[in-house]
């Protein structure tokens, strides 16, 4: 791996984090006018899941966006499709959480985003499998 390689797979983690970090303060400061002063957005699993789901979608991005230059087109595929996993793990994890029963959203931890993410793995793994299956 050249310098140049590891200088843009590090500016696109940075750009995920950066992405990461505006995204946490605009959501907080979001939170703040429209929820009760003494309530706690992370106590609620649909907000947790708005603040920090998003993590593996901008370092994803992020990395993608800056190391794609260097990639084959096959590698480009199959990088784009994994990150459509992880887009539509996000958005079909909001939806489940929406439908969970309400007595499971008044006693949250840190369960339901683990499953979220752990969604979005398999998501991501299946996307990347099926254009596997594709090409051959």
């Amino acid at each position: 791996m050249t310098q140049s390689q590891t200088d843009q797979k590090i500016l696109g983690i940075v750009s995920g984090l950066i992405l990461i970090t505006a995204w946490t303060i605009l959501t907080l400061y979001l939170e703040s006018t429209t929820i009760s002063y003494h309530q706690n957005a992370f106590l609620n699993p649909l907000l947790a899941w708005i603040n920090l789901g998003p993590v593996p979608v901008f370092i994803g991005s992020g990395f993608y966006y800056f190391e794609r230059s260097s990639w084959s087109d096959a590698k480009k595929e199959q990088q784009f499709s994994a990150l459509k996993g992880i887009i539509a793990g996000f958005f079909l994890w909001i939806v489940v959480i929406l439908i969970q029963p309400s007595q499971i959203n008044s006693s949250y931890n840190t369960y339901p985003t683990i499953g979220g993410y752990l969604l979005m793995l398999v998501l991501a793994l299946a996307f990347q499998e099926k254009l596997r299956l594709n090409e051959s």
